[in-house]
């Protein structure tokens, strides 16, 4: 099992490190409003804008990869992700802008996502409407992850409330991981492709979103059927998504998005630690003996163990288990094109669960992205019958 901690490391090569495959895919679709993670704070009004821009300095300089330039290495034909620390407060401006819609509109409406290749991977003002003040801070996806936007609000407001600071660290933890990804691949990443990063075009799609809310009988019945299996939550949720697939998909890939910091345990550490695996849609076999299998996985891939790991393939339909883990910031759902024909988004928050479809409209109807939620609500109640099934026996 892997422990790490950002501070343990003095090598002075953790101030410039390769991106991580996923990272790398990011650079590779930028341009296209696809990573975009937007936030939104209505400001109580006996907060001013002096003290939060204080206070938001304090939090981006306590860590190491909201303060990161990207450049493109020719010679060595790889993209790297180098160290460039905040200009002294005095020097540091935060623009306020005065809105004729609500903010939540505002970003919705915006096509484009932060320029990987011309500042920071972020962005924030101040916005005014109808009389209330709001902080928007954006950040690219190639840089956070929902774990970090949690860190980062608990460092921002510690620093507001208690002026709270700490040292930046380094990218060592990047660094750990472009090796852990050479030594699981069982090869170094092949330069040619490095290489067509900087030239390759990857087609966007204009993207619809559906979202539906769980009632909370069937997220009970999810969480009775992780505690009775003693699997984790994302599987359950995982084997509901390839059986939700499996009617037309049996066999074919799916993409997984996972998070290294399972196996890092490097949970209160500000960064993006995301990367894909491959996984293949077994249908409607048995669910229980299925469930077993995808736990299995996941704990190899908790202790260290990704012999089993593919290469990031070419995925039409990529699912994912994330959690909102903020008290005050609110997200923003602002993506409008996307790379793959569906994106199954199952987000576990305070206020419920939600199942989010994002779909290409040039591979998915409305009616079809329906058809899939109504499917996975009949796949829950199978779920629910396996389990009196199994507490009979």
């Amino acid at each position: 099992m892997l422990f790490y901690s950002r501070y343990l490391s003095d090598d002075p090569e953790d101030l410039t490190t390769e991106l991580t495959m996923m990272q790398a895919y990011m650079v590779h679709c930028s341009g296209k409003a696809i990573h975009r993670k937007p936030y939104l704070y209505e400001l109580p009004a006996t907060m001013t804008y002096a003290q939060l821009r204080t206070a938001l300095y304090r939090a981006i300089s306590s860590h190491a990869s909201l303060q990161v330039w990207l450049k493109y290495e020719r010679k060595l034909a790889r993209y790297v992700q180098y160290l460039v620390p905040l200009p002294p407060l005095s020097e540091w401006q935060i623009p306020v802008v005065a809105l004729s819609m609500h903010p939540e509109m505002h970003i919705i409406t915006q096509e484009h996502s932060v320029l990987l290749l011309e500042g920071y991977p972020w962005r924030v003002k101040f916005m005014e409407f109808e009389g209330k003040r709001y902080l928007y801070l954006e950040f690219h996806s190639i840089c956070i992850d929902d774990y970090g936007i949690k860190c980062f609000e608990d460092t921002l407001f510690r620093a507001f409330s208690s002026g709270y600071q700490l040292p930046a660290g380094n990218l060592s933890s990047y660094r750990l991981l472009h090796n852990m990804e050479i030594i699981t691949s069982k090869q170094r990443l092949e330069r040619r492709e490095s290489e067509s990063l900087s030239t390759g075009k990857k087609r966007s799609m204009k993207m619809m979103a559906i979202p539906f809310e769980l009632t909370q009988e069937q997220v009970a019945l999810v969480e009775q059927v992780a505690h009775s299996y003693q699997i984790d939550l994302p599987v359950v949720y995982q084997l509901i998504v390839e059986h939700m697939l499996g009617y037309r998909c049996e066999g074919k890939l799916y993409g997984m998005i996972d998070n290294w910091r399972s196996t890092l345990r490097n949970y209160d550490e500000v960064g993006c630690f995301y990367y894909m695996n491959a996984e293949a849609v077994q249908g409607l076999g048995t669910m229980r003996s299925r469930l077993m299998a995808l736990q299995h996985q996941r704990q190899k891939r908790k202790e260290g163990d990704f012999a089993g790991r593919r290469k990031r393939p070419d995925l039409s339909v990529v699912y994912s288990f994330e959690e909102s883990l903020c008290q005050h910031l609110q997200e923003v759902f602002a993506d409008q094109y996307c790379t793959y024909e569906m994106f199954i988004r199952i987000r576990r928050g305070q206020a419920g669960t939600t199942v989010r479809f994002e779909y290409s409209v040039e591979h998915c109807s409305k009616e079809q992205a329906q058809q899939l939620y109504f499917r996975m609500i009949s796949i829950i109640e199978l779920l629910r019958q396996q389990l009196l099934a199994d507490c009979a026996s």
